[in-house]
């Protein structure tokens, strides 16, 4: 064979394995990271959000959650499961005590991916005005998440304390 050809083959050979790599090891991640960018986007509400709008948005966070999800707030020592539809009626009842919130996640830490299954660490900040006055809130919690017919879902939040600013 002629070394053109061998080297073709070779690099053909790395470029596939490296595309089959990322997208075994990175894709779930950023996947996952990819839920909580949309989480930050579609929670978040502006001044001149129409209701359908509000409504939408609810329906699309809640399609991120298995159905049903475990909700654990430690500070109160509450748990309980939720099915979809309770949580996209929450998420509305919740928006609607804002007249606009920013939410924001930060300092995530995803755990190595096994089974289809991670749990995520982060902060949610939530940023903006209840019907008169302003609200800052920031919430250490932990989700654990898995891949349900091929999409990252959220499978139970903990909200681990409130951090005082």
């Amino acid at each position: 064979m002629n070394r053109k050809v061998i080297i073709a083959v070779v690099t053909v050979v790395v470029l596939i394995t490296g595309i089959v790599a990322y997208r075994l090891w990175f894709g779930d991640e950023r996947a996952i990271r990819k839920q909580l960018a949309l989480i930050e986007e579609i929670g978040s509400k502006s001044k001149t959000e129409q209701p359908m709008e509000g409504l939408v948005k609810a329906t699309r966070i809640a399609a991120l959650f298995s159905d049903p999800s475990l909700l654990i707030v430690e500070l109160v020592r509450y748990d309980d499961y939720y099915y979809r539809k309770q949580i996209q009626e929450y998420v509305i009842m919740v928006r609607s005590l804002f007249a606009e919130v920013e939410v924001s996640i930060h300092d995530i830490a995803i755990e190595r991916i096994v089974n289809k299954a991670s749990v995520v660490r982060g902060t949610l900040r939530l940023h903006g005005k209840a019907i008169g006055e302003p609200v800052a809130d920031t919430h250490k919690f932990q989700a654990e998440v898995a891949k349900i017919d091929g999409q990252w879902l959220f499978t139970a939040v903990t909200l681990v304390g409130i951090i005082e600013q």
